[in-house]
C-alpha cells in the first residue's frame, strides 16, 4: 500500500507514552495527505487523525471534484487553492483540499467524481476512493528491535523485534534501511494483507525512530 511520502499519505509523528491511569496507550493524532496517487489505497489510521485529501481540479473548465466520506469522518476544512498564473493568463488550475477528522473507529469511505455539477453521473468520469481503516489504540504494536537485512525474494529489511516477533513493514523509510540498526517503533497489524516475504508478522509503521546510541 501506499504510504511512503510525507506530502502522501506517510507523515509520520512520534507516538506518546502510554497512559498513566490505566493500561491502555495513547497516541498522538497525525495528519496525512493523499493525492491521485493514492487512489484505491486503503490506509489505517487511529481516532483523532486528520486527513487531508488534495486533488487536482480547474473550475475554468466547468469540472469540479464533488467528495463525500462516511459518517464516522468529520469534515474541518474545504479549500481551493489556485496555481501560481502570469498576468493575463486565464484557466489555471489548482488543488481542492478536503480535510476530515477521523471521528469513529471502524471502516470508513471517502469517494469522489469528477465532474460537472449539472451533469449526471455516466460511469465515464474521474474517480477517486479511499478506505481508511480506523483501529483501535490497543491493537497498535509498540516495541523496539533491530533492523535486519534478508537476503531471501530479492532481499527486504525487517525488523526483529526485543519482543520475540518478527516484524515484516510495509513503509519502512530508506534512512531505517540500515542492518543492524535499534529502532522503537509503532504499527498498525496489516492483517488484511498477503507477504510475499512469508517472513514475520506485517505492519504498517506508524511512528519510528533509531534508539539513541545505535
Amino acid at each position: 500500500m501506499d504510504n511512503g511520502t510525507e506530502d502522501e499519505g506517510a507523515n509520520i509523528p512520534e507516538g506518546s507514552d502510554a497512559s498513566a491511569d490505566n493500561n491502555t496507550p495513547s497516541f498522538e493524532p497525525m495528519t496525512s495527505v493523499y493525492t491521485e496517487d493514492n487512489n484505491t489505497s486503503p490506509i489505517r489510521a487511529l481516532k483523532g487523525d486528520i486527513l487531508v485529501i488534495s486533488l487536482r481540479e480547474n473550475p475554468t473548465t466547468g469540472y469540479s471534484w464533488k467528495v463525500s466520506a462516511s459518517p464516522g469522518l468529520s469534515p474541518v476544512d474545504d479549500e481551493y487553492v489556485q496555481d501560481p498564473a502570469a498576468e493575463g493568463v486565464v484557466g489555471a488550475g489548482g488543488v481542492h483540499n478536503w480535510t476530515f477528522e477521523v471521528a469513529e473507529e471502524g471502516i470508513h469511505n471517502i469517494s469522489a467524481v469528477y465532474k460537472r455539477p449539472w451533469e449526471d453521473i455516466k460511469g465515464s468520469e474521474e474517480t477517486f476512493e479511499l478506505t481508511v481503516n480506523a483501529v483501535t489504540p490497543e491493537a497498535m504494536i509498540r516495541t523496539t528491535g533491530t533492523v535486519v537485512y534478508m537476503d531471501l525474494e530479492g532481499g527486504f529489511y525487517g525488523i526483529a523485534g526485543d519482543d520475540d516477533v518478527n516484524y515484516d513493514p510495509l513503509n519502512l523509510g530508506e534512512e531505517f534501511r540500515e542492518d543492524g540498526l535499534e529502532v522503537e517503533f509503532t504499527a498498525y497489524p496489516a492483517e488484511d494483507m498477503a507477504s510475499f516475504h512469508m517472513w514475520g508478522q506485517l505492519v504498517e509503521i506508524r511512528s519510528i525512530e533509531a534508539v539513541s546510541g545505535s
